[in-house]
């Protein structure tokens, strides 16, 4: 996930935490309070339950993604987690990402399915193009913070139905993967075509996931959206390990000199799997506010 990618606007809104209220201050202070989508509540075992303060927030400008994590981790009151949360909410509702990588990966899949033609293979990417339509369709939900009562509705059963569609993506990487491993039954075009497809489904999954979190806490289920952050982060944790273990085993091929004249597309593969391996962004997209999840084996470098 590149700045570019994100497309960023010169203006997005952030935290004013000059505005914050003095019963949230001393909850932060203790540890008594959780952030979830620029709202605040009393976290479990503070013995108090409920909102403890809608955020306040102010325009600022960014121009970039490292610049908009480098200004949440400044913050003071409020923890970095929380913080950084907040930043990349905010990025995701009001960029374009999503549409334009929906896009890319639509046009990925038409691709493959004129050429390999497998029943299974079809039907699984067509969940996983659903999957990123139900996600463009939060995003569009999330929109107008002022709408959030009139969304629910609408949200419960959206939520539902794109975490079965997230998990059969998740799933199926494996499925894929499998294929692109069979080297000398696939063309060049194909060999490509099919692991730059498991390679953006690990690059949009965190994103996805984040949206999905999102609006669950928009809807006031803070603690669905904690587990959707949980589950998701495990989830994408084995599949981020298979995807390793593909790039492992072509690794040895091309050291063998049996990956036949496919290295140099494996390099180009390999080049951008690195990034998203290390990507800092998709570590903190699955990180609750309150720093709980990481992503250790997946953050490892291949």
């Amino acid at each position: 996930m590149t700045t570019s990618a994100f497309e960023l606007l010169e203006k997005i809104w952030i935290l004013d935490e000059s505005k914050l209220n003095q019963t949230l201050v001393e909850a932060l202070a203790q540890g008594k309070a959780v952030i979830h989508d620029g709202v605040a509540y009393w976290a479990e075992g503070s013995g108090k339950t409920g909102v403890i303060q809608h955020l306040p927030f102010k325009e600022a400008t960014v121009k970039s993604v490292e610049e908009a994590i480098k200004a949440a981790q400044m913050t003071t009151v409020i923890a970095t987690a929380a913080s950084t949360c907040i930043i990349l909410g905010a990025l995701i509702i009001q960029t374009k990402y999503l549409a334009a990588k929906l896009d890319k990966i639509q046009a990925t899949v038409d691709e493959i399915a004129k050429d390999v033609h497998s029943q299974n293979i079809i039907y699984y990417m067509d969940k996983i193009t659903d999957y990123m339509g139900g996600i463009e369709v939060a995003r569009t939900l999330l929109a107008d913070r002022s709408l959030a009562e009139e969304i629910r509705e609408v949200a419960y059963p959206l939520l539902a139905n794109v975490a079965a569609k997230r998990n059969h993506s998740l799933s199926f990487i494996d499925n894929i993967l499998s294929l692109a491993r069979n080297t000398k039954e696939l063309t060049n075009r194909h060999y490509e075509l099919i692991v730059n497809f498991a390679h953006m489904m690990m690059e949009i999954m965190p994103i996805g996931m984040h949206t999905e979190y999102l609006l669950a806490s928009r809807v006031g289920k803070p603690r669905m959206a904690e587990q959707i952050l949980l589950d998701g982060a495990k989830r994408y944790d084995s599949a981020m390990l298979v995807y390793k273990g593909f790039l492992n085993e072509q690794h040895k091929a091309l050291v063998r000199g049996t990956i036949g004249d496919k290295a140099e597309i494996y390099h180009r593969i390999e080049h951008k799997a690195e990034s998203l391996i290390n990507s800092l962004e998709n570590q903190l997209l699955l990180t609750l506010p309150n720093g709980r999840i990481a992503l250790p084996k997946a953050t490892e470098k291949i």
